[in-house]
This record gives structure tokens, sequence and C-alpha cells, in this order.
């Protein structure tokens, strides 16, 4: 909550503009904002489940072996996110990314897979092409 607070002031005084023409700190401050709501959020839930928290039942995220595996293939991905934007584009390259972080980082059904990445593109395409008027790459295909 204090990292999102920081992140908040620091917005505020670069400028947060209005909502047809956002300034440059619009976007740092609504997800310090969203970081302060979920943080609230996991430290009340995390009074509630702590008298009847037991470390012997727990559930580990990040399992021993296969834990390095998916972190290496996490780190790989996003590079090849980053340099392959240029030449597949925004939409193209950031669908296959959150496609492959889906079903093989972490395995989800194909429905589910297909839908998240399709929707998780088109939200970030209409949010910084359309409504905030950013330059994605175009890529080859153009799109």
């Amino acid at each position: 909550m204090i990292v999102g607070a920081l992140y908040c002031k620091g917005a505020i005084t670069l400028g947060l503009g209005n909502f047809n023409e956002p300034g440059p700190g619009f976007f740092p401050f609504l997800m310090s904002i969203f970081l302060i709501l979920l943080s609230l959020i996991l430290f009340l839930s995390s009074l509630k489940k702590s008298e009847e928290f037991n470390f012997a039942g727990s559930k580990i995220f990040w399992p021993p072996i296969d834990g390095i595996k998916r972190i290496l293939f996490v780190v790989i991905s996003l590079f090849a996110y980053v340099f392959s934007m240029n030449y597949l584009g925004f939409v193209l390259t950031t669908f296959l990314y959150i496609f492959f972080l889906m079903r093989f980082v972490f395995p989800l059904k194909w429905t589910t897979v297909f839908l998240g990445a399709g929707l998780i593109t088109g939200v970030s395409y209409a949010i910084f092409e359309l409504w905030l008027r950013a330059n994605l790459p175009v890529g080859l295909f153009g799109f």
C-alpha cells in the first residue's frame, strides 16, 4: 500500500490531464490506485485467514523443480515479446505472448486460453490505440 501511495503521489506530480486527453501521470495514477486497492484486499483477507493458516497444508505456487522452468519460460518469452513486437506488430505479438503464458506456463483449457488471450489483446489494443491514441507497432501483416 505504501508503494502504491508513493507512485500515486509521483503520478499526480507528473500531471493527470483529463479523461479525453490524459497526461503522463494518468496511467501510473490508475495503476497505483489498483495497487492500493488490491493490497488492501489482500491485507484484509490475510487478517481473516491468519488464525487458520497452516504451513503444512498450504499450497506452493512455484514447485521447486518446475518453478525454475516456469520462471525461465516467462523471462525468455518476455524477451521474445519485446524483440518481435516491431516485426509481427502489437496485436499478433501480444496475442501469442498471452497465449503462451496461459497455455504453457500455467496450463489452462484451450477455450480459456483463446478467450483470455483474445480478450486481453483486444482490451489492450482498445486502451492504447483507440483511447490513448498511442502509435503501436503495426508489423509485417498490417495489424
